[in-house]
């Protein structure tokens, strides 16, 4: 079982970053994110651009252009920056009418690939389905925000 896990998990990162993140970057045309790492790390204690900085500090990741909108859903939602946790995002993002290319494919692809998580995925798409929309939001503005008042405006405790 061990060699299966670790199979999906290179088969899952390779899904990501050597496909969907290159087609992703190509063809999404969101407003630039105005700040690095070290920008995040002045921000104030709570604020979601400082959790969002020791968070990805703490796994060892770095911001990824093109790619801050999804890492600071994470850390709203409170979902782990690991192949379990982003299923569950997007399965939280198919509940919340989120109809994407990279959403759709996350979804069936881990939902073929982890079985032994289906009714965890199902809990995250009823989440999502009585969730507040993250369409349309400003994250260049959004990570001066408290992120506990984010997780309470989306009702996520």
């Amino acid at each position: 079982m061990k060699t299966i896990k670790k199979i999906r998990s290179k088969l899952l990162e390779f899904l990501t970053h050597k496909i969907a993140l290159p087609l992703i970057v190509k063809f999404r045309d969101n407003e630039p994110f105005r700040y690095s790492m070290s920008d995040l790390e002045a921000f104030p204690e709570g604020s979601l651009g400082k959790d969002l900085v020791e968070y990805l500090k703490k796994m060892n990741f770095k911001l990824l252009r093109n790619y801050e909108r999804h890492d600071c859903k994470h850390i709203i939602l409170g979902y782990e920056m690991d192949e379990v946790g982003e299923a569950r995002m997007q399965f939280y993002f198919l509940g919340n009418r989120h109809y994407s290319v990279p959403v759709i494919s996350t979804v069936i692809i881990c939902f073929v690939l982890m079985p032994e998580h289906w009714s965890a995925f199902f809990e995250e798409y009823k989440k999502g389905k009585s969730g507040k929309s993250f369409d349309d939001l400003n994250y260049n503005e959004l990570v001066l925000l408290k992120t506990k008042d984010l997780q309470k405006l989306y009702k996520l405790y």
